[in-house]
């Protein structure tokens, strides 16, 4: 009997096929291996990103998850890589960059002072 192939099924076939498949290896899954499956498939998707349209994906969902929290996150990353630095000069594009950040950083603590009042 001859094996049977993809080409088989017919496109909506094909696709309940998909799901079937994809319900039973979520379900067999442990949550361990969720989550080491999904960490994955993000490290993918964000690490991997492959030109300035990719990239402004990935800063998009960056930022969406961040949401308040993203001038702390860039603040912290920025002190975390600078503790210390490589010896190289800095570009034009990174010293706007900071001052913007400097910047924002003085707008938030002006807010949470007028908060406190």
């Amino acid at each position: 009997m001859e094996e049977l192939t993809y080409k088989d099924l017919s496109n909506k076939e094909l696709d309940t096929l998909k799901d079937m498949y994809i319900s039973s290896r979520v379900n067999s899954m442990t949550e361990t291996d969720l989550r080491k499956f999904v960490k994955e498939i993000i490290i993918d998707q964000i690490k991997g990103t492959v030109g300035n349209a990719e990239e402004k994906e990935a800063w998009e969902e960056i930022k969406d998850h961040f949401s308040e929290d993203l001038s702390t996150k860039i603040l912290e990353v920025k002190e975390k890589c600078n503790k210390n630095p490589k010896v190289e000069q800095k570009s034009q594009e990174e010293i706007e960059f900071d001052r913007r950040l400097g910047l924002l950083k003085q707008q938030q603590e002006d807010e949470s002072s007028k908060d406190m009042w």
